[in-house]
């Protein structure tokens, strides 16, 4: 009787099994998302973005990242609705989450495919920790919508081809223009559906990869060597020197310390979809994702050898995760045969783990957040509001960025019981003496654009004085004990 019941389950409801379980897996996102909202935008980037957006009330777009676009619509439309700022805050961090979920819906229900659905919720968990506190990352996004991409192209049920392969091109450019990393997966999917659909004697999948490749070329060629993105192209140019230091780049490091932490599921997930391919005969495939997987995780080690924060780096190995999951989906579930059950099981048990992964990094957060807001309660005894604190005693406590004006300035924004300040953090304290021995109308944002004039503040979320001059203080003096 109960292996009668769990053929009913297996045959008649896994689809709707797993597809509820999508749903209720973006609900918890959700949740955390409202939970751990000023962790997820009062922090580094995410800040930045945040505050333009709400200063100059318009779109903000960086490096030519149009992606950025989608999530910014909502706080835009609220602002027009006069919504303060603690609620815009929340509007932008549920946002993200919103998207995604969004393009879950339409593998699921529009394009009829659950296994992309699912690869949807393993790229946005499967290799993430801190990634999912710097939602402005735009990498989230092009991967969720290169999965959408492969959704598209998979869809039997187009009525002319022309509008799949325009509907799909037109998906290729947004994925792009989120972010430029989008190149590997585009041409990873592409390539893997003309394999599993016996399509590499049609011109289609060659048009797609042109498409991709010139948008690759032309990002390359309009790129400024001295913008963010051009001093990583430069790294590649280096690789024929760098490769042979490639076993001692920090990159290398990051990586092989975490394989049996953060990367142990992709290790295992990966290591199933090979076993699976051997054992099927399916050589092409197993070559492809073999060589696929290779080839970018030694682009990225080559990129970052010279390091960056260890969110960055998370992010920046993120697509590892798609170059296992969608074939292996697209294998296990649409393909599901024996052990359903058992499968979904397994898969459950990775979502469970990589959610706890995600909140107890999000408590970490927390206690940075907590306190910044004790220190802005220490400073609110002065009537500056304003404050200049050594960036050498703060990092004692928490982890400070470039961002750190802008975090405090915006958190005590949101605070009901202490007024509006900012702090800005610098060891060279004789620098700022302009700031600090008269009053004045400057606020001090980050290093790269360190002078704001106070009337260039929307009033409507932010009120510094402009009869104060900065004051510096150290922990000591606000009762903080340093370590």
């Amino acid at each position: 009787m109960a292996s009668s019941l769990f053929k009913y389950i297996s045959d008649k409801k896994i689809d709707s099994i797993l597809t509820l379980s999508g749903h209720f897996f973006f609900f918890i996102l959700l949740l955390f998302s409202v939970y751990f909202y000023k962790e997820r935008i009062f922090f580094s980037d995410s800040s930045f973005y945040f505050f333009k957006i709400v200063n100059f009330e318009k779109i903000n777009v960086e490096a030519f990242r149009y992606g950025a676009i989608l999530p910014e619509i909502p706080v835009l439309l609220s602002m027009k609705l006069g919504v303060g700022l603690k609620w815009l805050t929340v509007i932008y961090s549920t946002s993200f989450i919103l998207l995604y979920y969004l393009v879950f819906l339409c593998c699921v229900y529009l394009f009829k495919n659950v296994s992309a659905g699912f690869a949807v919720i393993f790229v946005l968990i499967l290799c993430i920790g801190q990634s999912f506190f710097h939602p402005v990352t735009e990498t989230h996004q092009s991967l969720v919508f290169s999965v959408l991409v492969y959704a598209i192209l998979q869809y039997s049920g187009f009525r002319y081809s022309l509008i799949q392969y325009l509907l799909a091109t037109a998906i290729i450019i947004l994925a792009f223009f989120a972010h430029p990393v989008a190149i590997y997966p585009l041409i990873f999917i592409i390539g893997f559906v003309a394999i599993d659909k016996k399509q590499l004697h049609s011109l289609v999948p060659y048009v797609l990869l042109f498409i991709v490749g010139g948008l690759a070329l032309g990002k390359v060629l309009l790129t400024n060597e001295n913008s963010y993105e051009g001093k990583f192209f430069l790294e590649l140019l280096k690789s024929p020197d760098t490769i042979l230091n490639l076993p001692h780049a920090y990159s290398t490091k990051f990586f092989i310390t975490r394989i049996f932490g953060l990367y142990i599921w992709l290790a295992i997930l990966a290591f199933i979809l090979i076993i699976y391919f051997i054992l099927q005969k399916e050589y092409i495939k197993l070559v492809w994702q073999l060589a696929a997987s290779v080839f970018f995780l030694t682009i990225t080690l080559l990129t970052y050898n010279q390091g960056d924060s260890d969110m960055l780096m998370e992010r920046a190995f993120m697509p590892l995760s798609l170059f296992v999951v969608v074939p292996l989906f697209k294998e296990t579930i649409e393909n599901i045969g024996k052990l359903k059950i058992l499968k979904f099981a397994f898969l459950t048990v990775i979502i469970i783990i990589s959610l706890s992964r995600i909140y107890q990094q999000g408590m970490v957060f927390k206690s940075r957040m907590a306190f910044n807001k004790e220190l802005l309660t220490k400073t609110a005894q002065f009537p500056n509001r304003k404050f200049i604190i050594p960036k050498s005693e703060l990092d004692k406590h928490i982890l400070t960025f470039w961002s750190y004006s802008i975090e405090t300035l915006l958190l005590s924004g949101v605070a009901k019981d202490i007024p509006n300040q900012t702090i800005y953090s610098d060891n060279n304290l004789e620098g700022f003496n302009k700031y600090t021995t008269n009053p004045n109308g400057t606020f001090l944002g980050p290093n790269f654009w360190l002078e704001w004039k106070m009337e260039s503040l929307n009033p409507k979320y932010f009120n510094l004085p402009v009869d104060k001059p900065y004051r510096i203080v150290s922990l000591k003096e606000l009762g903080i004990e340093s370590y």
